[in-house]
């Protein structure tokens, strides 16, 4: 996903229209004064794309993503992903009981991809947009939290850690801790494994110094079982 260019208008601390344009830019740092809204553009994108914020640490919360005292507010973030050009757009509206909601949420894909306002065909509106924007992105929310919006301060700790504690969090962030569980399984159910083979193994063991004749006789216990069982299943056929 390449950004294009982002437009917030009573969107948390931006409430008057703000737009960002990263048309041209390989890379881009967003850089000022601690309260300057750095974290507040990313927030914009990642509240376009999936109706939450990672460090609201709530995904049903919206309330915040309303500037204080703004009644509405629009954020619409376009996009590139695969050679095409995308637009997601979110309305939110403070009702006269102070509630934050969004209004409405769309999904558009536009038909010249060189024309950020040009026309576009709609696919998806409302609650279907998060599910849509999953599927063309390729990630949940939650992994695209991991993999692109790092958790507020997570790149300075990053940043000043020792060698040893930036693999653990990497291993975190990436949510490659999942193939220590899969391992931590897998050691579990060898274990469980090998538990089960020595009690067979110690039943077989039992059974060394059968002679013939013990053999025979459970045998012939055995062929009687399997007659005693058809003749209650003819049994039970006629009644």
């Amino acid at each position: 996903m390449r950004p294009v260019r982002l437009e917030m208008q009573g969107f948390a601390a931006f409430r008057e229209p703000a737009v960002v344009d990263f048309t041209g830019a390989d890379y881009f740092a967003l850089v000022g004064p601690t309260g300057a809204g750095k974290s507040t553009v990313v927030d914009a994108m990642c509240f376009a794309l999936y109706g939450s914020v990672p460090r609201w640490d709530d995904r049903r919360a919206v309330r915040l993503a309303l500037a204080p005292s703004v009644g509405r507010g629009v954020v619409r973030l376009v996009f590139d992903v695969g050679g095409e050009r995308y637009v997601a757009a979110r309305e939110l509206r403070r009702s006269a009981q102070d509630k934050v909601s969004v209004r409405s949420a769309r999904l558009e894909r536009l038909v010249d991809a060189g024309d950020a306002e040009g026309d576009t065909q709609v696919l998806a509106a409302d609650s279907g947009v998060t599910p849509e924007v999953e599927r063309l992105l390729g990630l949940p929310f939650d992994q695209f939290c991991q993999c692109v919006v790092l958790p507020q301060g997570a790149f300075a700790e990053f940043l000043h850690a020792k060698p040893a504690d930036r693999q653990r969090m990497l291993v975190r962030l990436l949510g490659l801790d999942v193939y220590d569980a899969i391992a931590k399984e897998a050691n579990r159910e060898a274990a469980a494994s090998g538990e089960r083979a020595d009690v067979l193994a110690g039943q077989l063991s039992s059974y060394d110094d059968a002679s013939d004749d013990a053999v025979a006789a459970a045998t012939a216990r055995v062929e009687a079982l399997d007659a005693l069982v058809g003749r209650v299943g003819d049994a039970t056929e006629e009644l």
